[in-house]
């Protein structure tokens, strides 16, 4: 009996650290700070709705690959931007947030501009 009332409390802790630790994962913008960034370049990974944000990557004029985070899949989907929208090596704009890291080349964006069109993906408020 003593046993369990022991395992309760513990549990408990446990269970608090774990909510603690995966409120902490979903960092919104903090990590991509850098400053207001403006990128073109051409497809080479389309968008993906799949996990917690959407995906894309692009490369740029001088060759650099980079790392997009859209908004939750959900959100990017209701600006219009789906995974079959941009086909892969097509041109596009985006403009959102440089990760703090400049080594790192990983943009958080609110836009994405293809063909004329604007996806907000994070509107303005």
């Amino acid at each position: 009996m003593s046993y369990r009332k022991n395992l309760q409390p513990a549990l408990l802790a446990l269970f608090l650290v774990c909510m603690a630790q995966a409120a902490s994962a979903h960092h919104g913008w903090s990590g991509n700070t850098a400053g207001e960034i403006e990128i073109t370049g051409v497809v080479e990974t389309g968008v993906s709705l799949s996990g917690p944000h959407g995906t894309m990557q692009i490369r740029d004029d001088e060759g650099q690959l980079w790392d997009i985070t859209l908004a939750p899949g959900p959100r990017t989907h209701r600006s219009g931007l789906k995974e079959s929208t941009v086909p892969l090596g097509e041109t596009v704009t985006v403009q959102g947030q440089r990760n703090e890291d400049m080594e790192m080349y990983e943009a958080k964006v609110r836009r994405v501009i293809w063909n004329g069109k604007e996806f907000d993906v994070y509107p303005p408020k």
